[in-house]
């Protein structure tokens, strides 16, 4: 693993298939308004009307911060590279290629769902199986959800039943992505 990418992964506000419409919505305030730390907790107190702490709302931010998709200056929230290029691009190919290249686990999921269904039972065992290096406890099974609904509200994966499965959006791109791959040097 690479050391600077990230282990644990944050979910966002307002529900496990809405990470991504969060994202967008926090990175069109912070582009229009270059908010202070103040102005980011008010504005997130508007459309999550559940959400109270600011030490909530600040991990979350510097989450973001760390995948590189905002950054401080001069005590404002700017976008960075990766939020500039995924605000212009504004599609799910850039946005995965920024979390799984920031964010231990979710490439590997995606295979992993290539070959079939899992519960989150098997999502927790596959991808402690393939990264050692994540420490989160065997059987439990929050940080294995939180990648999944990354994928889920990126429109790749879905849940039927107790399993997750690709969509065909999903299957169309790790096929693709595994072509390219497998052409580059």
């Amino acid at each position: 693993m690479a050391p600077d990418r990230l282990r644990s992964i944050v979910p966002m506000f307002g529900g496990g298939t809405r990470y991504v419409e969060t994202l967008d919505a926090v990175l069109e305030f912070v582009e229009a308004h270059r908010p202070t730390a103040d102005e980011l907790v008010g504005w997130h107190r508007g459309p999550f009307a559940n959400v109270s702490s600011r030490e909530s709302i600040m991990r979350r931010m510097s989450y973001l911060q760390q995948v590189g998709f905002l950054q401080q200056s001069d005590e404002r929230w700017i976008l960075s590279d990766a939020g500039r290029e995924y605000v212009q691009q504004g599609d799910v190919a850039t946005l995965l290629r920024i979390m799984y290249d920031q964010n231990v686990g979710l490439r590997s999921l995606l295979y992993a769902l290539s070959a079939g269904p899992m519960t989150l039972r098997e999502v927790s065992e596959q991808q402690l199986d393939t990264h050692p290096e994540l420490v989160w406890s065997r059987g439990e099974t929050d940080m294995a959800r939180q990648r999944a609904n990354w994928l889920r509200s990126m429109e790749l994966v879905e849940v039927r039943g107790d399993a997750y499965v690709l969509t065909g959006e999903g299957r169309s791109f790790v096929e693709n992505a595994v072509a390219e791959w497998s052409n580059s040097d």
